[in-house]
């Protein structure tokens, strides 16, 4: 578990989540956090998490490195501080994915007559309004702080442990090889910032993440047949290197909004409306507060057709835009025929 080293599990729940108490007894929390880690762990992959963890519970975790006048000592490990904030950054969304699973069950006594609730001169229960702005602000604030611990990822992938040998470097976090990660790395759109173009998911990698498995099965199974096999691979590997030639960028941008569109019909529809940042939404307002209802199964059912229908849109204009290359480069001229020609006025048939 990555919190209660030397029994201070409390005090660091109150670091992480400023608003709680720190009187909560840690051990009432335990199993709500090793339901918090499995979360992540299939988020950032059960190797990321154990770095994490075995830093954690080292000697090395949060370890004061002291410089002296001449420079570095010999045992000085810069490394540490990252891994430092590596562990902080996974404890934040475990934290607070294990509290949205405590709470509900806190705010009402279980005793051996039932559930109740207890009220005092000083205090007294929250409104049920009340509760469920608190419930949507502790999913957002788990969602951002998801996103913040990928992002993190993201900006030390390249970061390298000293081994002594310059012609050998070790990776200090192994997300880069993780097959969380290489699953993006397949697809026409492989991060949430390039999804923002399509479709906007508020650039949320956890969002991203949760649409991959769809995106994989548009990909193989309607964008991949509209081109040859030698054309899908050749765009693979420059997507994949970052170096996209002039001539195909056109059919990547066709592709990958065709990808986006489709994919976002299919997510509407399977996947939680939770999930998504602020999900599928009406807006209403009453006496008491301004407030949203989930949208109704009908209206995320038309949502979804349409959004299919625009990605198939796309990916007509993917199969003329192949078809008019396809031309061109064998160097054979299209004629194109006036349909009005094949008609004859004194006859009651036209044939096509």
């Amino acid at each position: 578990m990555i919190f209660n080293k030397d029994s201070s599990g409390s005090g660091e729940l109150k670091q992480l989540i400023g608003f709680i108490f720190a009187s909560i007894d840690f051990d009432n929390l335990k199993s709500y956090i090793e339901m918090g880690e499995r979360d992540v762990k299939k988020i950032i992959s059960s190797e990321v998490f154990k770095v994490a963890l075995d830093h954690y519970t080292s000697e090395n975790f949060q370890k004061q490195v002291e410089t002296s006048t001449v420079g570095e000592p010999e045992d000085a490990h810069p490394e540490y501080l990252t891994l430092d904030e590596l562990v902080l950054k996974v404890q934040y969304p475990v934290a607070i994915g294990a509290y949205r699973k405590y709470a509900p069950s806190n705010d009402i006594t279980h005793s051996d007559k039932g559930r109740q609730i207890f009220v005092s001169d000083e205090e007294k229960p929250a409104f049920e309004w009340q509760i469920e702005k608190d419930n949507e602000n502790l999913l957002s604030l788990y969602h951002e702080a998801v996103d913040m611990l990928l992002e993190f990822l993201d900006e030390h992938i390249d970061d390298t442990v000293p081994t002594g040998d310059p012609e050998v470097q070790t990776p200090l976090l192994p997300w880069g090889t993780t097959k969380e990660y290489e699953a993006t790395k397949q697809l026409f759109i492989n991060s949430a910032d390039d999804f923002e173009q399509y479709f906007s998911i508020h650039r949320s990698r956890m969002v991203f993440l949760a649409l991959v498995p769809s995106m994989t099965r548009v990909q193989e199974g309607q964008i991949k047949p509209c081109f040859t096999e030698e054309k899908y691979t050749e765009l693979k590997e420059q997507i994949l290197d970052d170096d996209l030639s002039e001539d195909n960028k056109p059919l990547v941008e066709l592709a990958a909004s065709a990808l986006a569109l489709i994919s976002m019909s299919v997510a509407i529809k399977r996947l939680s409306i939770e999930l998504l940042p602020n999900g599928l939404f009406q807006n209403y307002t009453t006496s008491v507060i301004k407030s949203k209802a989930a949208s109704p199964k009908v209206d995320r059912n038309e949502v979804s057709i349409n959004l299919e229908r625009d990605g198939m849109k796309e990916l007509r204009r993917l199969q003329d835009l192949l078809h008019k290359m396809d031309i061109e480069s064998s160097g054979v001229t299209e004629i194109t025929t006036d349909l009005a020609d094949r008609f004859d006025p004194a006859l009651k048939f036209a044939r096509l």
